[in-house]
């Protein structure tokens, strides 16, 4: 029976910390939507010096959470947040290469199925009727 508290415990131990890491996943998240938002002022302004800083912290955000997939997630899981944060950083060099503005709305449907994935995945929404934006063509998208 002591190895049974123990090891409860220790269960609880890992949820906090995977609750945790949920919790700076979704801060990350949050800090790309508000860098998105100083992209499109910025564009709109046509300050592309203040584009560029904006994208490249963007990136770094997205490159910092993309470099920290895995541990315990499911491998079909961590292929399609991998896929994901490409896809979106693809979106963010075509932005900054070509001061385009609808590559900026094109993250936001990512940014909604990454944010979506992360829910799946922590067990915060389980409706089996839940789809993704179906925006993006996985089939077509980063191919090989």
């Amino acid at each position: 029976m002591h190895h049974t508290s123990k090891r409860s415990a220790r269960d609880q131990r890992l949820d906090s910390i995977r609750q945790s890491d949920f919790s700076l996943v979704q801060l990350g998240l949050e800090g790309v939507v508000a860098y998105l938002l100083r992209i499109q002022n910025a564009l709109e302004r046509r300050d592309y010096v203040a584009k560029r800083v904006a994208v490249e912290r963007a990136e770094q955000l997205v490159q910092h959470l993309l470099l920290h997939l895995g541990g315990e997630t499911p491998k079909a899981v961590t292929a399609r947040l991998d896929r994901l944060y490409r896809y979106l950083l693809l979106k963010l060099a075509h932005c900054n290469m070509f001061n385009d503005l609808e590559a900026v709305y094109a993250c936001e449907p990512i940014i909604a199925d990454l944010r979506l994935e992360w829910s799946i995945m922590h067990g915060e929404r389980r409706d089996e009727n839940l789809r993704f934006s179906r925006l993006i063509d996985f089939d077509d998208m980063l191919a090989g």
